[in-house]
């Protein structure tokens, strides 16, 4: 199956991305459970670090620090794959506390819920300059 996502599910997509980068940046930790399905993963390339499941990822967005990045996604590409799997891959912006900017990609599998589409599986993978850690 490699029919093309409708327009109505790429306006969707897109404004799933939206939340994301409201709710993890304003640690709006009950938001995210618009963004993720219950079963969600988010994999951190630079770190290693995985968190599995909206519970550990909700925690994961409260135990930022205040100074945290804040996030624009940009450069969005929806597909379904031959399977059916829906993925997409954007790149993000990153502005740290002390003005710096980094960037990255983030590669996602999307699952379509009761209540709309979720983020399956998140893969964010930083590129240039490497984010520093604080």
């Amino acid at each position: 199956m490699t029919d093309q996502l409708t327009l109505d599910d790429a306006e969707q997509l897109r404004q799933l991305l939206a939340r994301f980068s409201h709710a993890f940046d304003n640690a709006d930790a009950e938001a995210l459970g618009t963004v993720f399905a219950p079963d969600g993963v988010i994999e951190l390339a630079r770190t290693g670090a995985v968190f599995e499941g909206l519970e550990a990822i909700r925690a994961f967005s409260r135990d930022l620090a205040p100074e945290h990045p804040d996030h624009q996604t940009v450069d969005i590409t929806f597909r379904r794959d031959e399977d059916g799997v829906v993925r997409g891959r954007s790149r993000y912006l990153v502005l740290l506390a002390d003005g710096a900017v980094h960037n990255g990609e983030y590669l996602d599998v999307y699952t379509r819920t009761p209540e709309g589409w979720r983020i399956a599986r998140r893969r964010s993978v930083p590129r240039y300059p490497l984010a520093r850690v604080h």
